[in-house]
């Protein structure tokens, strides 16, 4: 359980600086993704999207330290957020933005999390 913890801390900090960074810089940000992505407009996008994205990271870490913490209510805080992280994306842009590979690592992790409930105490 450490282990996915740890990943969580690694992964969702990442994520938490990086779209801190794309609310502050957002025309740079608009700019990166039409060149290295395959998203050629951005009108729907906006920093309060990134914000968004950056609370549900927040989230996610709480959570993560509450299970670190052996907290039962650490699984429920991290399972809402990453589940509204999934399907974010694609009620504010879509439904090409649904990500598979977001869907597999969170199916991973969650089901890892939830295999160790029995040491979660409170």
């Amino acid at each position: 359980m450490r282990a996915l913890c740890i990943l969580t801390f690694i992964g969702s900090g990442i994520a938490f600086l990086g779209y801190f960074a794309a609310s502050l810089s957002f025309g740079k940000t608009c700019e990166w993704i039409r060149t290295f992505s395959s998203m050629h407009s951005v009108e729907h996008l906006s920093p309060l999207f990134f914000i968004l994205l950056m609370v549900l990271h927040c989230f996610t870490l709480v959570g993560a330290i509450r299970i670190w913490k052996l907290h039962k209510d650490g699984l429920f805080i991290y399972v809402l957020a990453q589940g509204v992280l999934l399907f974010f994306p694609s009620v504010w842009l879509g439904a090409d933005a649904f990500s598979y590979t977001h869907l597999i690592f969170t199916l991973l992790f969650t089901g890892g999390y939830i295999y160790h409930i029995r040491y979660l105490k409170r």
